[in-house]
Formats: C-alpha cells, structure tokens, sequence
C-alpha cells in the first residue's frame, strides 16, 4: 500500500471521529437544554434561587467571616483549642463542611425571622427582593420550609458536630424572632446577636477541629467572651442601612432611639478601640496591628463621614471584613501550623481519623 493511500485513510479515520464528536457534543447539548426547560428542572431552580434569596444578605457578614473563625481557631491549635498538633491540610479539608454547617444555621435563622409579618412589612421597605415580600413564598410555605429545615440542620450537626452550639442558637432566635427580642430594646437586641453569633463561633470551630475530636480550652472561651463584647459594642452598624423600615415595624433600634449621628460615635469608637486592643491580647508586633486597625480605620471613617443608605450598606459589609481581620488574629499570634510542613505526616494523620477515638476533648456547654 502506497504511502499516498494511507495518509488518505487516516484522514479520512481523522475525519470520522471528528463528525462523532460533533454528534456527540450536539446531544448532549440537546440533553442539557431539555433538561433546562423542563418543569422538574425549572422547578428546583426556582426552589434553590429562593433558599440562597433567604441567606444572600448574610453570606460576606455573618456566613464567611464565622466560617473563617472556625477554620483560624481550629488552625491556632493550643492558642484556642485542645489540638496541640494541628495539621494545615486536615483542617482545611473540613472547610466544605464548616461553611455547609454555617449556611444551614444562618438558613434555619433567616427563614425564622422573615416569615414573620412585622419582617415583611419592614423588608418591602428594606429589601423586596428576597422571597416573602418579592411573592416568591407566603408566609405559610415559609413556616412549612421552617419546619422541613430544622430536622435537616439537626441531623446535620449531629453528623458534623456543634449539635449543643445550635440547640442554643435555635433558642436564641425563638427569643430574637418570636418573642421580639429584636424589637423591645437595642441593648436586648444586641445582647442576643452578640450570644448567637458567638455560639456559632463555637460550632464552626468545633467542626473544623473535627466533630468530637478536639474542644475549645480555656482562652478559647476567653475569646469567645472578648468576641460577644466586640459583637456587642459595634453590631448596631447593622441598624444605620434599615432606619425605614425599622420605624415603619415599630423596631427600636440604637439610630432610632439615640439619633443617627450619636449612634456612629458609638460604633466608630468601639471599632477603633479594639482595633487596638485585640492586638495586645495576642500580643503582636506593629505589622499584626495592622492587621485588624487599616480595615477597622476605614471602617470607622465610613461610619462617620460616609451618611447614606448606599453607603452604609456598603459600611456593613466592610464591617464583616474587619470582624474577620479579629478573628485571624489568634492564627497569626501562634502560627505553629505552618512551620515544617510535613506532608507524610498529613497523611498519615487523615488515615487514622476514623480509628482514633482516644484524643483528648471537653464537652461544650
């Protein structure tokens, strides 16, 4: 056979495997269209836009900065925790799942509170996009979805661990949502967000340690109690952004009791104090300072000198961010976790996680 001959063959070879895939890639892009417009579907996309509609507000605020807390203390070992050895890929494995325990939380907290009627009237002023007032869902199905959502998170912590964290944060938000917690005083109202978000503090970091495998010790509580004192003392830039629909619901927040500009004195001052002194807890040099004061710093000049709803939804954000910047500062006061890596370890340790059931641990509460 002539070399000609052959070229023509495999060009031809050539040419049919081309035409296969071309078919190939054309019906499964056929699939994936029908798939799209059917009413199965079309049906659970609407359900899952509404579920992330419920906690979208939430996720840069509460849901990432509280899942980094959990994967920071878990990563400072001894500083806050039992762990005495903590393996950096061990940790970080856990993070899929220290996020998915923070989101059915906060998921579990959002539905409770905007089912309310006084949460509705208040966030068609507010914010009308998310399901009850936009009529994605009533009232009805969003105590049904309540209702289907509190076994799965249960089952889910007991699976992931923080079973005890969340039994306490439910009770919290019965008494924030049902019994108006949030509503009667802006003392009461941050006093139960400040003992919530701490409890999830716990939880989040008790998964990443590894659900039964390690606890806080005792300056892990200690932080947890500086945090619901931080929490305390600035939460209320929250309430700047929601002052119409806070007077339409009734709500007394601190804007509305104290006026707009005395509350941001009190939140800028706070802010910059612990800027300050969480630093010197860990007891840090100048560059560890910077660390929390440069987001803490432009956080309190937007509150002062940045007064409108636009900004100040921008200002709440930016609060997350400084939260967050706290929140690592254990890590980089004892950092052990990233000297001599060693990777052979690392395994070893994940190959033993299922037969160890002999590592030191304190129960939580």
């Amino acid at each position: 056979m002539s070399n000609g001959t052959q070229k023509q063959e495999r060009r031809g070879l050539q040419e049919k495997d081309e035409e296969a895939r071309e078919l190939s890639l054309s019906i499964i892009e056929k699939l994936i269209e029908s798939h799209k417009t059917s009413p199965l579907f079309s049906s659970f996309r609407f359900h899952l836009q509404t579920l992330w509609l419920f906690t979208v507000s939430e996720h840069s605020t509460i849901v990432y900065p509280w899942t980094a807390f959990g994967i920071f203390s878990a990563l400072s070992g001894s500083a806050l925790t039992t762990n005495q050895a903590p393996l950096l890929w061990e940790i970080l494995f856990r993070l899929p799942q220290t996020l998915l325990w923070m989101w059915m939380n906060i998921l579990a907290f959002t539905v409770a509170n905007q089912r309310l009627p006084n949460s509705v009237l208040e966030d068609s002023i507010n914010k009308a996009w998310r399901p009850l007032p936009s009529g994605r869902i009533t009232q009805l199905q969003a105590r049904r979805l309540l209702l289907a959502i509190l076994p799965v998170t249960f089952f889910l912590n007991m699976s992931l661990g923080g079973l005890e964290v969340t039994l306490t944060a439910l009770v919290l938000t019965w008494m924030y949502n049902d019994l108006g917690g949030a509503d009667e005083n802006y003392i009461v109202r941050n006093l139960i967000n400040s003992c919530g978000l701490v409890s999830w503090s716990a939880g989040t970091t008790l998964v990443a340690c590894g659900n039964g495998r390690y606890a806080l010790n005792a300056m892990g509580y200690n932080w947890l109690a500086i945090e619901a004192a931080i929490i305390f003392t600035t939460l209320h830039v929250q309430d700047l952004r929601d002052q119409e629909g806070d007077i339409a619901r009734g709500r007394k927040t601190a804007p509305i009791v104290w006026g707009d500009a005395a509350t941001r004195w009190t939140i800028a001052i706070p802010v910059i104090i612990w800027s300050l002194l969480c630093p010197i807890i860990w007891n840090l040099s100048i560059t560890g300072f910077l660390v929390p004061l440069i987001p803490g710093g432009v956080l309190a000049l937007r509150v002062m000198l940045l007064r409108n709803v636009a900004a100040d939804k921008i200002t709440w954000k930016l609060w997350g961010i400084w939260i967050a910047s706290l929140f690592i500062l254990p890590l980089i006061s004892s950092p052990s976790v990233f000297h001599g890596l060693n990777f052979a370890e690392t395994d070893l340790r994940f190959s033993s996680i299922s037969t160890n059931n002999s590592i030191d641990h304190e129960v939580l509460f």
